[in-house]
């Protein structure tokens, strides 16, 4: 049987697991991603935040002093937008969210794997595991990338992108690509991030990769991209400045 989304308010949302979107994701994938699973799962949509209008944004850029720069507007908005998802996901009646940004794309592998790799996530005490990667194997293996690379680099791209296309998903513990189109966080860990103090000293990306760096705090990686990111898609976070 088929998934269907929750026709009910977030506060009456019950269940194990919920999609979480941040900015226009489109319709399809959405659909796409929730008829793999026999329950329910519950949908959260969550506009892009302009930080320009978010009182922490506001008192951070008219600070007197500014030794240090910050991130721009696009990235503080991006920032602003995944607490505010790990804040839906705490105040609902779900354990686990996958969330996703405006850009992602769901690919082949991902289409055949990602029941599993929740299932895997759900089963398991990993805090946050990241699902894809911002760059397509075209890209990282171009003649052009390839004269960048080390050996060592290539072969690991060969390994993930083609060899374990069609073997079970693996995972890679404290890795996390400085993307955050999609992933999927547990409650009590959105629970215990949303609770720290805002920083606009870098984006979330480079702060939940510095997370994974440790490996208590339980942050892995899916080392075959479930997840992509559209790089020719329009991005609010570039146009207002990261």
């Amino acid at each position: 049987m088929k998934s269907s989304l929750y026709p009910k308010s977030e506060s009456t949302m019950v269940g194990s697991l919920c999609v979480i979107t941040i900015g226009n994701v489109s319709e399809s994938l959405i659909l796409e991603i929730t008829s793999m699973f026999q329950n329910e799962v519950g949908l959260i949509e969550i506009p892009f935040t302009y930080a320009e209008t978010h009182p922490e944004w506001i008192k951070w850029d008219g600070r007197e002093q500014k030794i240090f720069g910050g991130i721009g507007a696009g990235a503080a908005g991006c920032l602003l937008g995944h607490r505010a998802a790990w804040g839906k996901l705490v105040n609902s009646g779900f354990q686990y969210a996958l969330i996703l940004e405006s850009d992602a794309e769901i690919t082949k592998f991902g289409l055949r794997n990602l029941g599993t790799v929740i299932d895997d996530f759900k089963n398991s005490d990993w805090n946050i595991l990241h699902l894809g990667t911002h760059e397509k194997i075209g890209r990282i293996l171009s003649v052009k990338n390839i004269l960048n690379l080390s050996i060592r680099a290539i072969i690991k791209e060969i390994v993930e992108r083609v060899y374990l296309l069609s073997r079970r998903p693996r995972y890679a513990p404290r890795q996390f690509p400085f993307s955050t189109h999609a992933y999927v966080i547990k409650k009590e860990a959105a629970e215990f991030i949303n609770g720290t103090e805002i920083d606009f000293m870098a984006p979330i990306d480079v702060i939940l990769n510095s997370y994974s760096q440790v490996a208590k705090n339980k942050v892995l990686r899916c080392r075959t991209p479930l997840i992509t990111q559209q790089s020719d898609s329009p991005s609010e976070t570039r146009r207002l400045g990261r």
